[in-house]
């Protein structure tokens, strides 16, 4: 029996080592995926604020572009009537010639052009040259003078100059909402940025979440299986306890009866001892006295 008490509490003290280790694991993996857990939700914390911001900035895109197709359109609007009134004013030009002596302009600035391409495009001497430049210089005043006659002329006929306040006026608010739908384009465009950007980030941070979780489900599972083995580990040391107690006490009731036994015999002896007279020591005494015989 004492060498199977020994090989049990070696084996007792071996599985509660195995426990403890066990235990340690699981807190460790458990600590572990407590944090990759917080770490997982605090970034998609961060992905849902980025998401509703990004859709806040695509939301006012959104809504830009379409006050840009309404400005459109009346920029649309204000350029037809534009041309319909140019249509009319060279309509009107052609039925009222301020000066019949003039020269055609728009001949004369087409002309204007040609000599302007050739002096930039060809090889001229020195002094063709300076013959073209001449000539270039006298078109472009002949322009300028007869432009201002024609000015002049008109501004006598009342139906052309309203039909020239009309035009100028439907050229400034098509330019007015142009310039407006540039603003708003610019605008469109910088919220569309923001947005790109920061679904670009989501991306990022949840490939950072999607790693965290993975991390998170990894430390949880080893805590789970260590938790198991701890469990297991647990019942057979409560086993082995139980054992090992029971075992101990039945050597000791074992012990105690064969005490009680040696002290019978060794009391029977003393007492026969004194039957016969001997004397008896203190020790004899209370030998007697443990055994009943006094």
């Amino acid at each position: 029996m004492p060498e199977l008490l020994e090989e049990l509490e070696a084996r007792y003290e071996k599985r509660k080592r195995e426990m403890e280790l066990h235990r340690m694991l699981r807190d460790k993996h458990n600590k572990e995926a407590r944090e990759w857990a917080d770490k997982r939700d605090e970034l998609n914390k961060q992905v849902k604020e980025m998401v509703a911001e990004a859709k806040e900035h695509k939301k006012k895109r959104d809504e830009l572009n379409e006050k840009v197709k309404e400005l459109k359109e009346k920029r649309r609007e204000w350029n037809e009537k534009a041309k319909e009134l140019s249509i009319k004013l060279r309509e009107a030009r052609s039925k009222f010639m301020p000066r019949k002596d003039l020269p055609n302009v728009g001949k004369l600035k087409k002309k204007l052009r040609e000599l302007e391409f050739k002096q930039q495009t060809m090889v001229l001497t020195p002094e063709k040259e300076r013959e073209l430049v001449e000539l270039i210089d006298s078109l472009y005043k002949k322009i300028i003078e007869y432009e201002k006659i024609i000015e002049e002329e008109t501004k006598k006929n009342k139906e052309l100059n309203e039909l020239q306040k009309q035009l100028k006026e439907a050229r400034e608010n098509a330019e007015k909402y142009h310039q407006e739908i540039e603003k708003l384009v610019a605008e469109a465009q910088e919220h569309h940025n923001k947005m790109v950007e920061l679904f670009e980030k989501v991306d990022e941070i949840r490939k950072e979440a999607d790693e965290a979780h993975r991390l998170y489900l990894e430390n949880k599972k080893i805590a789970d299986e260590e938790h198991e083995q701890f469990i297991a580990a647990a019942r057979d040391v409560r086993d082995f306890e139980k054992i090992i107690a029971g075992l101990r006490q039945k050597r000791m009731a074992s012990k105690k009866k064969q005490e009680k036994s040696e002290i019978k015999k060794k009391a029977e002896e003393i007492y026969e001892r004194f039957k016969r007279g001997e004397p008896l020591t203190t020790e004899d005494i209370l030998i007697l006295q443990k055994a009943g015989l006094l």
